[in-house]
């Protein structure tokens, strides 16, 4: 990558970061005219690995023993390069109907770079589950604890960048989770 890339994929770690803590001020770290929204897609590349760990411990034994890992990663990549690219089709029109369409690079480029800090925490969060360094029960709690903490963020996210009321913000990330929840179980149903 050249180095304005490496600096741009800094500065928008930083942003991601920043918008964890709550610090609104975390939006300026990002690019977020067209260019900036194109060279976001660089998160989904960066991801990438942590979505294929993931899904070695989202597939059961016996589906990557009868179906074969070829297929089985083939068909998930292609639901991934499908979310990646549905999101923001979708986005234009949910920010179209709560009139905040002249926002979408201001939400959809923190968006995406933050994709990539929460795929390394559930990531971080799979591994602990998977070597049972902690009870069930424990890592049953980290896991719910995540996930809720990544709507929250995405809540923030939301609310900041498109600045929108709690409500159209609560909106955006439903569509976020009915949309992985479609494309997730439409992938997992091929094979």
């Amino acid at each position: 990558m050249p180095l304005t890339t490496w600096a741009e994929l800094r500065w928008a770690l930083v942003g991601c970061l920043r918008l964890a803590r709550g610090d609104r001020g975390g939006l300026a770290y990002f690019d977020r005219s067209l260019d900036g929204f194109w060279r976001s897609f660089l998160s989904a590349v960066l991801a990438y690995p942590c979505f294929l760990i993931l899904l070695t411990m989202r597939v059961s034994l016996a589906d990557w023993d009868s179906v074969g890992g070829l297929p089985i990663v083939l068909i998930e990549t292609i639901g991934y390069i499908t979310l990646w690219v549905a999101f923001p089709l979708v986005m234009l029109s949910v920010l179209r109907w709560i009139g905040r369409e002249d926002r979408f690079f201001d939400f959809m480029v923190p968006y995406n770079w933050c994709q990539l800090p929460q795929g390394v925490l559930f990531v971080c969060v799979g591994v602990e589950a998977v070597t049972g360094a902690l009870s069930d029960t424990v890592s049953q709690a980290i896991e719910i604890a995540a996930f809720i903490a990544v709507l929250v963020y995405e809540w923030f996210i939301a609310r900041v960048a498109l600045e929108t009321s709690g409500a159209a913000a609560a909106m955006v990330v439903l569509v976020d989770v009915v949309l992985l929840e479609l494309v997730t179980s439409t992938a997992g149903s091929l094979y």
